[in-house]
């Protein structure tokens, strides 16, 4: 009977809620989301102390689901956007360009060597650098690239 009017009182007071942001003003949407976040933790925290985890964790769930707007209602959703952004143009990928003396260097192959000498030395090096046998993913970059320029005449 207890856990009845509890999730009954949990219903009532997410009504109200969503009554009151549906009402609000749009600049008192983020007070009214930060309260009903405050309010839900603690009828949560209250819930567990009294014996009811699985309303206690589902309530948690809920907050989870609707992650977003809590996180902007805590202006922390801004914030992780500018470290996301700041980041990429921190680590720009580069955009240095090999030539033929490079790649040979890379490939250590001579300066004529055909076709089939090119292929096989960056079988040879990709068998010991691929990232998926534990090998570089800027090394295997570096030998592609440099495969690539001496195939291209």
């Amino acid at each position: 009977m207890i856990l009845i009017l509890w999730v009954l009182g949990i219903v009532i007071v997410a009504l109200l809620i969503r009554l009151l942001l549906n009402r609000a003003p749009t600049n008192g949407k983020p007070f009214l989301l930060r309260t009903a976040v405050v309010i839900i933790a603690i009828v949560a925290i209250g819930l567990a102390l009294s014996g009811l985890w699985p309303v206690a964790i589902s309530l948690i769930g809920g907050l989870a689901v609707y992650g977003r707007p809590v996180l902007q209602a805590f202006g922390l959703w801004q914030t992780i956007k500018r470290f996301n952004q700041t980041s990429a143009k921190s680590n720009p990928p580069s955009a240095t360009i090999m030539d033929k003396q490079q790649a040979r260097q890379v490939l250590d192959v001579e300066a004529g060597a055909s076709h089939e000498d090119i292929i096989s030395a960056h079988k040879r090096l990709m068998a010991k650098n691929h990232p998926d046998k534990g090998g570089s993913t800027y090394l295997a970059s570096q030998i592609n690239q440099a495969k690539d320029v001496l195939l291209k005449d």
